[in-house]
């Protein structure tokens, strides 16, 4: 059952979470959680009355790990699918909020994807990367990437999911533009796409899906946008506005896997 206390303290906006430490776990080990601070302040606005609890959830379910890539090294968070689901696993590849730091990502996987991909047997992973600079880098971080998840995990390469918010959300077409092949479906919360449109072309025939609150109103137009340069490469994709919500989005997470589960042919 989903804890709600939990969901809205980490579901904070990135102007709160504070700055990144400059320390790094080692890899296959559990990191600190990072978010004290931000728990804090959540505490202060009125959303909860204890932060222990969403710091357990995070601590006990999430792993750091590093990967090497040439840009030196990669953080990378990963959630193992429940002991007792089939392998070789699917995965969601999840791109955080803003600068995409640690403090992100966990805000990002404790609000969606901490639990219920567990349970229905995925594997989440979670690099702590900016989405824009995916811009650049994309092909470089996830050559990188899926070489580690080859080394480490029994996955399902043919059922990965990508997943991103906000500025992940725009990192999110980046990251399927360089590598098109790697992703079986594709949903933001939200995310939008700016470059030509023709580039588009080779999503077609992937799932893509939409996430974008009703006041927020500068993502919901870009939203349209996007959505405008799919269709007119003959992609069709899906929509859902959330009322009355603004850029960080309330949703029961199970709502996301269905539509996951589905894309993936689960």
């Amino acid at each position: 059952m989903r804890n709600d206390t939990a969901l809205a303290v980490l579901s904070i906006p990135a102007e709160l979470v504070p700055s990144p430490s400059p320390t790094r776990p080692m890899p296959h080990t559990s990191r600190p959680s990072p978010l004290l601070a931000s728990l804090a302040l959540a505490a202060l606005a009125g959303f909860v009355p204890a932060e222990t609890h969403a710091q357990q959830r995070i601590g006990d379910a999430l792993e750091w790990h590093e990967a090497p890539w040439s840009g030196g090294t990669l953080d990378v968070a990963l959630v193992r699918p429940a002991e007792g689901t089939s392998a070789p696993h699917p995965v969601i590849l999840a791109l955080p909020w803003g600068a995409g730091t640690a403090q992100l990502v966990e805000g990002f996987v404790g609000s969606y994807w901490l639990t219920e991909p567990a349970r229905r047997g995925y594997y989440v992973v979670a690099p702590e990367v900016r989405g824009s600079n995916l811009s650049r880098t994309a092909d470089e971080v996830l050559s990188a990437l899926f070489s580690w998840m080859d080394a480490e995990l029994d996955y399902d390469a043919q059922r990965v999911a990508l997943v991103g918010a906000s500025n992940g959300g725009s990192g999110a077409f980046f990251a399927a533009l360089a590598q098109p092949d790697r992703f079986a479906a594709i949903m933001t919360l939200p995310g939008q796409y700016s470059g030509p449109a023709e580039d588009l072309a080779v999503l077609r025939d992937k799932p893509i899906y939409f996430l974008v609150g009703q006041r927020d109103e500068s993502w919901l137009g870009m939203t349209e946008e996007t959505r405008a340069a799919l269709e007119s490469q003959g992609i069709a994709s899906g929509l859902r506005v959330l009322g009355g919500q603004g850029h960080v989005l309330r949703i029961d997470p199970s709502l996301l896997l269905d539509w996951i589960d589905v894309s993936l042919k689960r």
